[in-house]
Formats: C-alpha cells, sequence, structure tokens
C-alpha cells in the first residue's frame, strides 16, 4: 500500500486550545511516520490561536468553499485556506490523503464525529471510528447557510468534535480524549488495512434536519432561553410539546414538530452570532456494503 498522509488540523478556531495541546503533546512523543501512515501537523487559524479568538476576519471553517476564487487579499481567513489547500491539498506541495480536523464545543456533545455529506471514504473512516469508540455521528448536509467546512477541501476527513469545555480553557481530561483518538485513529486504519478488523453491517447516524434560532423581538434581541430542562441533553430525543425555551415569565415554548428529533450544539456560544441555538437531527441506520473500505485505500 502506497503511504497515507494524515492531516490533523488543530486550532481552526483560534480559542479552541485543547486541540492544539494535545498535538503538540502527541508529536513530540510519538514517530510521524508508522504503518506506512504518516501524520502531518499544522494550525489551522496561528494568529487567532495567539490572539485568542475564534477567527480574525471570517470563520475559517466556513472559507474553504471560496478558496479557488476569492482573491480578496484583506481577508485573512481566505489567504490562510489557500494557504492550507496548496500546501496540503491533494495536488499541494505536501499533499495528504485524509483531513482530520480537531474541534471543542460548549455544547454537551462529548466526544463526537462530524461528517459533511455522504462520501464513501468517510462512511469508512466514521465506521472505524464508531467501531472502536462508540461515537455518534453528526451528518451535517443540505444546509446552504452553513458551507466551506475545512474537511471538505479534501477526498476524505471528519471533524473530531468534543466537549463541553470553555473556550480558551485548558481541560487535562479533553485533551486527553483527542490523545486517545489521535492515536487510535493510524492504529485502526492499520488493523483495516491487514483485514483485522471487521466492521458493522450497520452505521448510525444523525442527519441534519436544520437549526432553530433563540426566540427574539421585533428588535432582535433574544426574549427566551434555552430551557433549563433542554440545557446540557445534546443527543437526547426531542417529542411533540417537549419544553425548548423559557422566556422571563416562566412561559415554555414548546417543540411543534410531529416527528421526533435529536438536538446537537444545544447553546453553543460560538453559534449564537449564527442565529443558532440548536440543530435538529433524525437519526438514520446507514447499511454498509462489505466493500465500502475498499476504495479507501486505492
Amino acid at each position: 500500500m502506497a503511504l497515507k498522509k494524515i492531516l490533523i488540523v488543530s486550532g481552526t478556531h483560534g480559542n479552541e486550545i485543547n486541540p492544539v495541546w494535545a498535538v503538540n503533546q502527541f508529536s513530540k512523543h510519538n514517530d510521524a511516520n508508522v504503518n506506512h501512515i504518516e501524520y502531518k501537523y499544522t494550525i489551522g487559524n496561528p494568529l487567532a490561536f495567539e490572539r485568542g479568538c475564534r477567527y480574525i476576519d471570517n470563520d475559517l471553517n466556513r472559507s474553504f468553499n471560496s478558496t479557488k476564487d476569492n482573491l480578496d487579499n484583506s481577508i485573512y481567513e481566505i489567504n490562510r485556506a489557500n494557504y492550507l489547500v496548496e500546501k496540503f491539498g491533494v495536488n499541494g506541495s505536501d499533499p495528504c490523503d485524509i483531513a482530520i480536523d480537531l474541534h471543542t464545543t460548549t455544547s454537551n456533545m462529548g466526544t463526537s464525529i462530524v461528517m459533511y455529506g455522504r462520501r464513501i471514504k468517510d462512511f469508512c473512516l466514521a465506521a472505524l471510528l464508531q467501531h472502536k469508540f462508540g461515537l455518534p455521528i453528526y451528518l451535517h448536509e443540505k444546509d446552504q447557510k452553513q458551507t466551506g467546512f475545512l474537511v471538505e477541501a479534501w477526498p476524505c476527513g471528519l471533524v473530531i468534535e468534543i466537549g463541553s469545555v470553555a473556550q480558551n480553557f485548558y481541560d487535562p481530561k479533553i485533551i486527553n480524549r483527542f490523545l486517545i483518538i489521535i492515536k487510535a485513529l493510524r492504529d485502526e486504519i492499520n488493523k483495516l488495512k491487514n483485514n483485522q478488523i471487521k466492521l458493522a453491517k450497520d452505521l448510525v447516524v444523525h442527519v441534519h434536519q436544520g437549526s432553530i434560532d433563540y426566540p427574539r423581538e421585533k428588535n432582535g434581541n433574544i426574549n427566551a432561553l434555552i430551557h433549563p430542562s433542554r440545557m446540557n441533553q445534546d443527543w437526547k430525543p426531542i417529542k411533540t410539546s417537549d419544553p425548548l425555551f423559557m422566556d422571563m415569565e416562566g412561559n415554555t415554548q414548546t417543540y411543534k414538530g410531529e416527528d421526533t428529533i435529536w438536538p446537537v450544539f444545544i447553546g453553543e456560544v460560538a453559534y449564537k452570532e449564527k442565529n443558532i441555538a440548536m440543530s435538529f437531527t433524525k437519526k438514520e441506520v446507514l447499511g454498509l456494503s462489505d466493500h465500502v473500505c475498499e476504495e479507501f485505500f486505492s
């Protein structure tokens, strides 16, 4: 098998500092090349990391749909996205086959996987991690307001999302979870290559259905908060008439839909600027072909 290069990206959002520490610790104590699988490491947004902010001009993890056409040199993140693709993209100077983008969240997501679209290689990689750790998978698709994600610029890639943890706060437990994932990823790919793993026939995913904002007044001010019984309940099902928000008078706004949904990123601090209080998903079980991972090594 040809050497596979995996790009490990931390600090795509500059105030998510635990992945950066985890990658620095891992790279210091582990060889970059093991079992014909080489890790490359980079900080996605080094200037934002240095300043302790999410981004400078534009969310880097929404900037990769502009890399080919946007020549606006005044936007730092567009320049940075171009640089990352030109260096580590499949046609770059140091090309990588896979991109793993490490993130933290202030919501109670635990350790989870985020996929963008239904690429076969992504399914194989996600199946490996779900098989190893039982991680929930958030399949984010069909949302035109949220595009340009980093991993979409590579032929295969996933986001590892771990929370809850505050922005700009180091948490050793969160760091340790990243270390476990980074180490296991290469081991599991090697086992798959050597037919030492038999993946399950089914992959359980939570498919994005849309996002909802906080209730607001006509002037745009938020006039109700996430209901106390909904806080920290990511991945827990919501049914008709279940509480979503509570206003200052204690009045409850409930879920009006007929279908059961599973919320994710409940109250994520960084999404407030995007007018997102939480996102809704539906659980889907996808059948995996016995040959789903053959393309992974091509």
